[in-house]
């Protein structure tokens, strides 16, 4: 079936233009989005003997393409700033609301990058996605950093390294259920979680749980 043109791209603030990584004519004109979807589904749709687990490296990469939820926008230049990073980045937030589902089951499969691929500081892509995470977890969405060599380590496995990715990239999602190991280390984070994935549990009893983990004396 034919995409719509609005499912093959986006344009937003007039900077950053996404594309739907099912669009295989635009993605096919794109070295580096060609390259990009190569790397999603030749990596993180399938197992790795070094990932600790069953399954593919992503759950959610296979889905998100097969449902056209996976868009990526590339933004040239090898001089950019950290200022300049985080302003994309900040349009990428802002884009991944207006994109449908905004809301209901579907949404956890909606996913959103910005590819630097001129980039040779991966310091700015750690600083901006460090940043950003603040701000971002509170509102239920995750955000991640991507680029050749990230030594982020593996959650099953210490030795793996499934941030190492052929282009440098910030990438960002829905926060699902099995993000806890990841939010646990910061209270701001845990009651994110725990707002979202334990709606049901009174609020004080949520401060509590945060309270046992996250002494106020640490």
């Amino acid at each position: 079936m034919d995409m719509t043109a609005t499912e093959r791209r986006t344009k937003f603030a007039r900077s950053i233009t996404l594309v739907n990584l099912a669009s295989q004519a635009e993605v096919a004109d794109d070295d580096v989005l060609s390259g990009l979807l190569g790397w999603a589904t030749q990596f993180l749709t399938h197992p790795h003997v070094d990932l600790g687990r069953t399954g593919p490296v992503c759950p959610y990469t296979a889905p998100s393409l097969n449902r056209k939820m996976l868009w990526a926008a590339v933004v040239r230049g090898s001089e950019l700033t950290e200022d300049q990073v985080g302003q994309y980045t900040d349009e990428l937030i802002e884009a991944f609301s207006t994109l449908e589902p905004v809301d209901g089951p579907q949404e956890i499969y909606k996913s959103v990058m910005v590819v630097f691929p001129d980039l040779k500081d991966y310091s700015l892509i750690d600083a901006v996605q460090s940043a950003r995470k603040q701000l971002v977890v509170p509102e239920g969405l995750m955000i991640g950093q991507f680029y050749p060599g990230c030594g982020e380590a593996g959650l099953w496995n210490q030795d793996f390294r499934p941030l190492d990715c052929p282009f440098p990239l910030i990438a960002l999602r829905h926060m699902v259920a099995s993000d806890f190991a990841f939010l646990a280390s910061r209270r701001e984070w845990l009651a994110a979680y725990l707002k979202r994935y334990a709606p049901a549990v009174p609020a004080p009893v949520r401060s509590a749980i945060i309270d046992r983990l996250h002494p106020e004396n640490d």
